[in-house]
């Protein structure tokens, strides 16, 4: 059997959950590959088919189109907000590899022109990272919910009407997917199942749940004070460790709300790692923090993740999140909110937290809780035993095989 996944990055939150699926079925027998249009990794199953400076420079030329389209018929958007146009063609380029099945993930940002997808006579399968293949163009709605019925007044754009651009989007979005080869989406979360069976779009589609999963042997927990004392870390702190890219700009991870939960603890006993920013700043919220920046070694992400005591992601709205699993999988309990998928993966005072949305004193009371010496221990065992028990890499991608076996049949 041959799967081709289309993706538009190997690394980055869709990029990496696609990638460690494609892994995950090779190693099992299933003959994988992974297109994408930036590429991190030293992996030959991974082809940049946008590879080439001539290439390189219509990506950004067609993330500049679409920027100014959305300025142009909307005023712009405040939050991520993608059209699946203008972008690259590869439609003829998947119909000369014949695969028996297309995996599509995460195909932004120039990657993939969606109208690509009409015609197509290979089953095609959609993992959910976010929500937007079944919205007007939003990737996370902020819970306006307006998708069930057809999108209208799109609160992340500036201005739309009600006939407006999300409206057109959603409209003619469907209108592709339905003459498409039959369509099966993948909720990865309980949550993203239940959005997208609610949706206009995934009314008619088949629709599946199957987690993202990881490689348990490689995500596994190090000596804490061996990674801290590797690190240059404190071992007279408790740590907590928080991962986000643009954060300060994606309102949707949060940080605000961890920013001021972080001064209720006391600076003699905490201390913060921010992965994933670069800062001169020494502080966050009166605790010492350390700035490792972007990490995209599995690890020394792994090390530092066992180094630390929890940790906090304290998203407004989370799909399957990555850091979740990784954290958990090297047995360092995760604080965040009760929202999304993250009840898939981390149970109440059991291996993490689940605090109130949006309620910081809740997210103080969990960082606490999860960092008392006495409930540390106990948390971080059953943490790496959810996720041997239910994310490993070779359960899910045997899940995705019988699922493949029955669309080609």
């Amino acid at each position: 059997m041959k799967v081709l996944h289309l993706c538009g990055k190997d690394f980055f939150g869709a990029g990496r959950a696609a990638y460690r699926l494609h892994k995950g079925l090779l190693h099992v027998g299933i003959g994988s590959k992974m297109w994408v249009g930036a590429k991190r990794t030293a992996d030959d199953t991974v082809v940049d088919i946008h590879k080439g400076k001539a290439k390189k420079k219509l990506t950004k030329i067609y993330i500049k189109l679409e920027k100014l389209i959305i300025k142009s018929k909307a005023k712009g958007s405040r939050e991520m907000f993608s059209l699946g146009y203008p972008a690259h063609s590869i439609r003829r380029k998947i119909e000369t590899e014949k695969p028996d099945i297309v995996h599509l993930h995460w195909i932004n940002r120039g990657y993939m022109n969606l109208n690509e997808l009409k015609g197509i006579k290979i089953p095609v399968v959609i993992t959910l990272h976010d929500m937007w293949w079944f919205t007007g163009g939003c990737h996370y709605d902020e819970g306006c919910g307006r998708y069930v019925n057809g999108c209208a007044s799109c609160p992340i754009l500036r201005k739309d009407g009600e006939y407006g651009l999300s409206f057109k989007q959603l409209s003619c979005k469907r209108e592709i997917l339905n003459n498409t080869s039959p369509i099966t989406f993948i909720g990865l979360s309980t949550w993203m199942q239940d959005c997208v069976k609610q949706s206009l779009i995934g009314q008619d589609h088949k629709i599946k749940q199957i987690p993202n999963g990881i490689d348990v042997d490689i995500f596994a927990p190090m000596d804490k004070q061996a990674c801290r004392n590797k690190l240059n870390l404190p071992n007279d702190k408790k740590l907590i460790l928080f991962a986000a890219v643009d954060v300060l700009s994606e309102t949707r991870k949060g940080y605000q709300y961890l920013s001021q939960a972080l001064t209720m603890l006391k600076p003699e006993e905490y201390e913060l790692v921010v992965i994933g920013e670069q800062s001169d700043a020494n502080s966050i919220s009166g605790l010492k923090t350390y700035f490792p920046g972007e990490i995209n070694d599995d690890q020394l992400m792994i090390e530092y993740m066992s180094a630390v005591d929890v940790a906090v992601v304290p998203s407004l709205q989370e799909n399957l999140s990555n850091l979740i699993m990784e954290s958990l999988a090297c047995a360092t309990p995760v604080v965040a909110f009760k929202i999304g998928g993250n009840g898939d993966m981390i149970k109440h005072k059991v291996n993490g937290y689940l605090a109130k949305h949006k309620n910081i004193e809740d997210l103080t009371e969990g960082i606490e809780f999860c960092t008392k010496s006495e409930n540390n221990i106990l948390l971080s065992e059953t943490a790496r035993q959810t996720i041997v028990d239910n994310f490993d890499i070779n359960e899910v991608s045997k899940k995705y095989i019988q699922l493949y076996q029955s669309l080609v049949e």
